[in-house]
C-alpha cells in the first residue's frame, strides 16, 4: 500500500503541485504495521513534525467528541434542548426547540453563518476575529422556530454547540478541549488560535493563488466552527484513536462519534455522526471523513475501522469555493482532489 503512494507521488502533476514554493504539505497514513508520514527526511523524520497548522472545520469533529464525552459524564444529554442549557437564550422559542444532536449533526436549519457576522467583520481576510458572545446570543434570539430539520452544513451550529458546551462545563473552549479531549488523546501541541504552546510554530498560510494571508483569529463564539490548530503527529494519534489502531480514556466516546445520527443519503450509505461524514464502501465498511480550509490552510482526516487505516493531510495553502465542496473541485489541484486520489487508494 505505501508502495503504491509513493508512485502516485512520482506523478509529475502532483509533484508540480507539492512543489509550489511556501508550499509545505504534508500528509500521513497509519495502519496496523505503523506510521507512514511525507516529506521525511533521510533519517525517517519527518519534516514538518512538530510545525503547526489551520485544520479548519475539522475542528468540528472535535467538538462532537467534547459532546458525547459530557454525555457519557452524565452532564448533558444529546436531547437536551438549548434553552434549558443557557439562560441568556431561555426565552428564544428557536433555542427551546432546537436540540444538541440537531446543531452536531447539521440538522438545526441554521444557515452557513450566523446573519449578523458581516457586520462585525473588520478585515474580510479574518472574517471571525470580532464575532463577540454577545453577537452570537443576539443571533440566536433572533431565529425564528425552525420546520422539521434537514441537513444543512452549518459553522454557525458548530460555533454554537462549542460555546454552549464551554458555557455548560464553566471554562472557556480553550480548557475545555485541552482537558477533556487533547489530553486524554496525547495531543500535546495542538490547542486552539489564541492559545497555542507556540505560536513561532505555526506555519505561514497563503491563499489559493499564494499570495500570503492572516492566519484566522476566534472568539469564544465562533471557535468551535474551524479554531483548532495541529501538527502531523498530534493528528495522526487522533487518526490512530478513531482507527482504533491504539486505546485511550476516550475511546468509547470516539465510537459514539461514529455512529451514524442522521442519514443523509440512505441508500447511497451517505450519513452523519457527532461531526463526522461517512459513506459506506462497496464491501459494507465505513470511511469516515472531514476536511477543513480557511482562507490560508486547507486539511483533510479519514479513518476506516474495519480497515484499520487513517489519513491526515495538512497544508499551508488555502482553499477557493470549489475545494471546499466535499469531494468536488475544479480540474486545478487542491487538498480535497489530492485526498480523493488517496482515499480511492486506500479505502476502495
Amino acid at each position: 500500500m505505501i508502495q503504491q503512494l509513493e508512485d502516485v507521488l512520482k506523478e509529475e502533476r502532483l509533484q508540480q503541485w507539492l512543489t509550489i514554493p511556501e508550499h509545505r504539505l504534508t500528509f500521513g497514513v497509519v495502519t496496523r504495521s505503523g506510521r507512514w508520514i511525507w516529506p521525511s527526511a533521510a533519517n525517517g523524520e519527518a519534516e514538518y513534525a512538530s510545525d503547526l497548522y489551520e485544520i479548519g472545520s475539522i475542528t468540528k469533529t472535535f467538538i462532537g467528541l467534547l459532546l458525547a464525552i459530557g454525555e457519557e459524564r452524565g452532564i448533558w444529554s444529546r436531547l437536551d434542548p438549548l434553552a434549558a442549557l443557557v439562560p441568556e437564550l431561555a426565552s428564544s422559542p428557536f433555542a427551546k426547540q432546537t436540540t444538541l444532536l440537531q446543531l452536531v449533526t447539521h440538522t438545526a436549519n441554521l444557515p452557513a453563518i450566523p446573519r449578523n457576522l458581516r457586520r462585525t467583520i473588520q478585515d474580510k481576510l479574518n472574517p471571525y476575529a470580532h464575532y463577540s458572545e454577545s453577537d452570537l446570543i443576539e443571533a440566536v434570539l433572533s431565529e425564528k422556530p425552525k420546520a422539521k430539520g434537514r441537513h444543512m452544513y452549518s459553522n454557525y451550529s458548530f460555533g454554537l454547540l462549542g460555546w454552549i458546551l464551554s458555557k455548560q462545563l464553566g471554562m472557556s473552549l480553550h480548557e475545555a478541549m485541552g482537558e477533556l479531549v487533547f489530553r486524554p488523546l496525547g495531543m500535546k501541541d495542538t490547542g486552539l488560535a489564541g492559545h497555542l504552546k507556540d505560536d513561532a510554530s505555526l506555519q505561514p498560510v497563503f491563499d489559493a493563488k499564494g499570495k500570503p494571508t492572516p492566519h484566522w483569529q476566534f472568539q469564544q463564539s465562533m471557535a468551535g466552527a474551524g479554531a483548532i490548530c495541529s501538527t502531523i503527529s498530534d493528528m495522526l494519534a487522533y487518526a490512530e484513536a478513531n482507527a482504533g489502531l491504539s486505546s485511550s480514556p476516550v475511546s468509547s466516546a470516539l465510537e459514539e462519534c461514529h455512529k451514524e445520527h442522521y442519514s443523509i443519503f440512505k441508500k447511497r450509505g451517505i450519513g452523519i455522526g457527532f461531526g463526522w461524514m461517512l459513506y459506506r464502501e462497496k464491501n459494507g465498511s465505513a470511511t469516515h471523513w472531514h476536511n477543513g480550509g480557511t482562507y490560508g490552510s486547507s486539511s483533510f482526516a479519514a479513518f476506516n475501522r474495519a480497515k484499520g487505516i487513517g489519513l491526515v493531510i495538512l497544508s499551508n495553502r488555502g482553499v477557493d469555493l470549489a475545494s471546499q465542496l466535499p469531494f468536488i473541485g475544479s480540474r486545478k489541484l487542491n487538498v480535497d482532489r489530492f485526498a480523493r486520489i488517496l482515499t480511492d487508494k486506500l479505502f476502495g
